[in-house]
């Protein structure tokens, strides 16, 4: 299958369960269906083409940004660097909307957090923590559900 045609497969799947988790994000199974099967098919794909992709004669190391660049000088290793922001954005951006969920946070509120969390991911994360932080009047935050620290 042509690196193109996977790249935009992997563009499309993100899309709609980016649409799934802000119109039915208290449906259980949408999250059933991104953390079990989603996340899945973009995990596996993506071990595929960074062995494919890393695998290549390339060289590079994470040592410097020059040889960062050269890790993903293939195109299936940059494949697969984008497949790896795709999945890890849309993770954060479920851990966000059960949150705000759990918080009582309105949705349309959560709307540009999720959308710049697609867009620019850590962006849209501090952004959420910021609501976060004046919807619960605390400045320390608990991540792991809505029990706010004192």
């Amino acid at each position: 299958m042509k690196l193109e045609l996977i790249f935009t497969i992997a563009n499309s799947i993100a899309f709609s369960c980016w649409i799934f988790l802000f119109v039915l994000d208290q449906k259980r199974w949408v999250y059933k269906l991104l953390f079990s099967i989603i996340f899945l098919i973009m995990s596996f794909t993506y071990l595929y083409f960074i062995v494919i992709g890393m695998g290549a004669e390339t060289g590079g190391g994470f040592d410097t940004l020059a040889n960062v660049k050269l890790l993903f000088s293939s195109d299936e290793a940059l494949l697969a660097g984008w497949i790896h922001y795709l999945t890890f954005d849309l993770f954060v951006g479920m851990w966000i909307s059960h949150n705000a969920d759990q918080m009582g946070i309105n949705r349309w509120i959560l709307l540009p957090c999720l959308v710049l969390t697609f867009m620019a991911g850590p962006t849209g994360l501090l952004l959420y923590i910021l609501i976060r932080m004046i919807h619960s009047k605390k400045l320390i935050q608990e991540p792991f559900s809505n029990r706010l620290i004192s």
